[in-house]
């Protein structure tokens, strides 16, 4: 049974895979200064035995907490994704060692389940869009703040504008300001990325596969104008791919 781990900046995802079945367990990052019991509870309670832990993390911080959490339960090391891992995918950046695990995890995914050149747009903390062109070869990308960031930061840098919490947009034109606020980040953002992908289309010379994932995906998909696949998952079932690829 493989334990894939996604660290995030907002949540610690797990994922059990007993071949394609995948239980999950997600934990707040406001949670996660005393983690443990729930980590512990989830293995103990939905595994058999571990026989193999990948974990993909951009808070480099947390993952030697996390790893140290889930050690006492498996008695296999924990392979981490870096740039050095056997994803299939190569780089052409000057780089490759600041790419984010999260995504080389899309990158590999995307480039091996469609076997074209792709993009995965991540709604999470930050919307992130990765590209892997022809070949497999990671091409770079683009990162804006994610909805919550946003929404966030026009709470904390403004004088008025309140924290709201987000939804799918009733209407572009917004009548008050928590409307005004949700249209503005949610069909900005679809407009960003829309824009984005056409930019990065015209200087590749080719188009691409669109994925999409991440914790705000459900706000943001009926805005969406490309999309070839919705996959909530993504970063779980990228890396249980990218552990199938290493055995």
């Amino acid at each position: 049974m493989l334990l894939a781990i996604d660290i995030g900046n907002t949540n610690v995802k797990l994922g059990l895979f007993d071949g394609n079945s995948l239980r999950k367990l997600s934990i707040a990052m406001t949670e996660c200064n005393s983690p443990g019991e729930k980590i512990g509870d989830f293995i103990r309670d939905n595994a058999a035995a571990v026989d193999a832990v990948i974990v993909s993390s951009v808070v480099p911080d947390l993952t030697g907490q996390i790893i140290s959490i889930v050690r006492p339960h498996v008695d296999v090391e924990p392979h981490i994704v870096s740039h050095r891992t056997n994803t299939g995918v190569s780089f052409s950046v000057p780089y490759p060692e600041r790419v984010g695990a999260d995504r080389i995890t899309a990158a590999a995914w995307a480039y091996h389940h469609f076997g074209a050149p792709a993009a995965v747009i991540d709604f999470g903390t930050a919307t992130t869009i990765s590209v892997v062109g022809q070949g497999g070869v990671f091409k770079g990308g683009t990162i804006i703040p994610g909805l919550r960031t946003m929404a966030l930061s026009l709470n904390k840098l403004t004088a008025a504008l309140p924290l709201i919490a987000l939804d799918i947009p009733s209407a572009a034109l917004g009548k008050d300001t928590r409307e005004a606020i949700i249209s503005g980040i949610v069909y900005g953002t679809a407009g960003a990325v829309s824009r984005i992908i056409f930019e990065i289309e015209r200087e590749i010379g080719y188009n691409l596969k669109i994925a999409v994932t991440g914790g705000n995906l459900s706000l943001i998909e009926p805005c969406l104008e490309r999309v070839d696949v919705v996959e909530p998952d993504l970063g779980l079932k990228g890396m249980k791919m990218i552990y199938e690829r290493m055995i």
